[in-house]
């Protein structure tokens, strides 16, 4: 039985997801670990690469337009981030999620 890494990820780590994921591409997340060469559950690694590797994630300030955005799609879906995600390309429901309870919320 082979024992899965927990906690913060490594730089190899990333770099091998990574170029697994270019050469490859994702389907099976299941397996993807263990042909990456990771000791990583498949929904750790959907989740870093979702969240942190893909190459068009947008990093950084939100604009304010993607701040009104969030504002009126929250007053209609509330707190469902994915929906909201889905209209503001290359952010993650996280990301988006973080901003409202960090920057917004507060005001509304």
């Amino acid at each position: 039985m082979v024992l899965l890494k927990k906690g913060p990820w490594a730089p190899d780590e990333d770099q091998k997801l990574s170029a697994y994921i270019e050469q490859h591409g994702f389907g099976n997340w299941r397996s993807l670990p263990e042909k990456a060469g990771l000791q990583r559950c498949g929904k750790s690694c959907r989740l870093r690469w979702i969240n942190y590797l893909r190459p068009d994630l947008k990093r950084g300030k939100f604009s304010l337009q993607e701040e009104q955005t969030i504002i009126q799609l929250h007053a209609f879906l509330e707190n469902r981030w994915s929906a909201i995600a889905a209209h503001l390309p290359n952010r993650t429901d996280n990301e988006i999620k973080n901003y409202w309870n960090t920057r917004i919320k507060k005001r509304y």
